[in-house]
């Protein structure tokens, strides 16, 4: 993954099942879509399932697409999984805010280790994002500039309009995995009953095997080490994100008080997966650039500066917003990413914030 690249899906499904964690899909607008409450799957639905299976065969995981968003989340919410479920919630920006609420209060509840070890819930929220033309401080498209202020105007609009609460309830984002929409089909999926008795037992076998993986690789979690002055670098970390120039302070950036056990367990994750039992600065790194841009709140308009309130000119800070959301929109097409402008903030408090030795 590059810095400024969405992480890939794969690897964010297996970190997210190891640690019981639910996350973001960031599909854009140009890829099929269906509505939230059909009952005919999407594309996007049936890639996500295709791909989930590919990492872990049947047997493993039950995927469940939530096609009716009121009676999803009852059933949700008054069920217990009694194996390892993954719950895809087909567009998540278009919950109200009352099935806002539901879904935290579920994600909220009894802890998704359950009696058995094997058996938990996660969810991966499907994002559509556009990358739309950014706005101008001159007037056009029929703007009126005298009937608004130019602190009101929105230069650097987020794709994720859910609210924070329920959005610190994943993660972070990732890219959609890459399969070919030709062949995605619900029959490309549901391939088990065609199989040959002999077949069946070696997925089964493999199922096994995959299911035994995911608890090693969760047992030995707790084993990675974790040095105070690592833990301090994150803290430093986030303290920085919280204080930058480009992040909503009135929010502390979006950097809330679960960040640094999120970013250890992450740590943890992708310092096991390169074959150490401890966390260096260099796994700190990575694990910031996957975790903190979903979770900026990042400046939008004049009003929303800080400095503001030390005396600058609100139409100067309109216009450096400007310039960025050019810059963006210019990156956000060629990186394919969304929180582009998010993960350059990332990458600029890494650059100064001074890592243990």
């Amino acid at each position: 993954m590059g810095d400024h690249n969405l992480p890939d899906f794969q690897t964010c499904l297996k970190f997210s099942v190891t640690a019981k964690k639910s996350f973001l899909c960031m599909y854009r607008d140009d890829f099929p879509q269906g509505q939230l409450a059909s009952s005919m799957p999407s594309t996007c639905d049936i890639q996500l399932k295709r791909a989930i299976n590919d990492v872990y065969p049947d047997g493993v995981i039950k995927v469940v697409v939530m096609n009716s968003t009121t009676a999803s989340l009852e059933s949700l919410a008054t069920t217990r999984a009694q194996e390892f479920e993954i719950i895809i919630i087909p567009d998540i920006n278009t919950l109200s805010q009352q099935d806002q609420a539901k879904l935290v209060n579920i994600m909220r509840g009894p802890r998704i280790i359950t009696e058995k070890a094997q058996s938990g819930r996660i969810f991966i929220g499907v994002v559509h994002w556009n990358n739309p033309v950014p706005p101008s401080s001159a007037a056009k498209d029929g703007y009126n500039a005298s009937k608004a202020a130019p602190k009101t105007r929105i230069f650097l609009p987020t794709c994720i309009h859910v609210d924070a609460w329920l959005k610190h309830k994943f993660w972070f984002a990732c890219a959609p995995p890459y399969l070919d929409f030709e062949s995605s089909s619900e029959s490309s999926i549901n391939t088990r009953a065609n199989n040959s008795p002999g077949e069946m037992g070696e997925k089964q076998q493999e199922a096994e095997g995959n299911r035994s993986v995911v608890l090693n690789e969760e047992a030995n979690l707790n084993d990675v080490f974790v040095a105070s002055s690592v833990k301090r670098y994150i803290l430093d970390i986030m303290v920085h994100l919280r204080t930058h120039r480009l992040t909503y302070n009135a929010k502390a950036g979006g950097v809330y008080t679960n960040s640094l056990d999120d970013m250890v367990l992450l740590s943890r994750l992708i310092g096991l997966h390169s074959g150490k039992m401890f966390v260096s600065p260099s796994h700190v790194k990575k694990a910031s650039k996957w975790y903190f841009p979903m979770h900026l709140e990042l400046v939008q308009r004049s009003s929303m500066d800080s400095s503001l309130l030390y005396g600058s000119d609100p139409n100067l800070v309109d216009e450096m917003l400007e310039k960025l959301a050019k810059i963006k929109h210019e990156e956000v097409d060629e990186f394919k990413n969304p929180l582009f402008l998010e993960s350059l903030v990332v990458k600029n408090v890494l650059s100064k914030v001074v890592p243990p030795v």
